[in-house]
């Protein structure tokens, strides 16, 4: 395995990109060319930094458009070889405005995929505020604060989700703002979790 590092606001993962990452950075690369805001958040930001579980989805975030722009997406996704596996892309702007989840994922395939949701809460707005970097070989990435996916996994609460936070915590302690994690502990209600991951 490469290094990982943050430092500066990027994290900096030194490894051939996998089938994980070539899902995420061609995604990205059709958001933006419709300068879609959108950030990757939850179990992939722990993969990436090094954990080694297995996931069948990419969580990312995008910030709301409308139904044109989404209509647009979805012909653009067609056309660059992805499906909807669970509901077709044309359906994305009424899934993502009733605040469902679409899955986007490469033709033929249904794992892994992308699980793409509008930003709706305060949390998910500082993710996409607040983006850093993650670099994979030559690629960036956009993910969400480190700080605040401690907490956010903190506050899910699930086996999987605490492991998340023990791992991220205990690879970036030294570089993690200690400020604006007590700040998305407190905001999340999470002190106790916190007290006992530091003990961790």
């Amino acid at each position: 395995m490469g290094g990982i590092e943050l430092r500066g606001g990027t994290l900096t993962v030194e490894r051939e990109p996998n089938r994980l990452d070539e899902l995420a950075i061609g995604f990205s690369e059709i958001l933006d060319q419709f300068d879609i805001e959108h950030v990757y958040i939850a179990g992939y930001v722990s993969i990436l930094a090094g954990r080694a579980r297995s996931t069948e989805d990419v969580d990312v975030l995008i910030e709301q458009i409308d139904e044109e722009t989404a209509d647009e997406l979805a012909e653009t996704l067609t056309e660059s070889g992805f499906w909807g596996p669970a509901m077709p892309l044309t359906s994305m702007y009424e899934m993502l405005d009733n605040g469902d989840n679409i899955w986007v994922a490469p033709e033929d395939q249904i794992t892994p995929h992308l699980e793409v949701k509008f930003a709706r809460d305060e949390f998910d707005h500082a993710s996409l505020e607040k983006a850093i970097a993650a670099r994979i070989g030559d690629e960036t990435l956009p993910i969400g604060p480190l700080e605040l996916q401690i907490g956010y996994k903190l506050h899910l609460g699930a086996q999987k989700d605490i492991e998340d936070a023990v791992h991220l915590y205990t690879l970036f302690e030294e570089s993690l703002s200690v400020a604006r994690l007590e700040e998305w502990v407190t905001r999340l209600d999470v002190k106790d979790e916190y007290e006992r991951l530091k003990r961790a």
